[in-house]
């Protein structure tokens, strides 16, 4: 990750250690017994069509934290678990800021 934030914005990196410093990576212990499942769940995800099971131990992990996925990646649609592009997750927080600020 260092190497593309290094190319892309160099004035970063020393902030980016910092926060990587921060970030817990869970063992894969904690959840082994939802990487089948998760599996199932993206090959059998309509959106994608794809079949890839790639990416089972993100929506392992989401389910394990009950955290929802930022990603632009398709293979999430259809998996029955909230998972969120930039685009959609801007527009749902400018309708949510749109709707409480309509509210007195």
């Amino acid at each position: 990750m260092l190497w593309h934030l290094r190319d892309r914005a160099p004035d970063a990196e020393h902030d980016a250690r910092i926060v990587l410093r921060l970030i817990e990576v869970p063992a894969e212990a904690r959840y082994h017994l939802s990487l089948v499942p998760a599996a199932d769940a993206l090959r059998n995800a309509p959106a994608s069509r794809n079949g890839s099971v790639k990416d089972a131990h993100i929506l392992a992990l989401a389910w394990t934290f009950d955290a929802d996925i930022w990603s632009h990646d398709r293979d999430f649609a259809g998996t029955g678990w909230p998972s969120w592009s930039s685009a959609n997750l801007a527009a749902a927080l400018s309708t949510e800021a749109g709707a409480s600020a309509a509210q007195p």
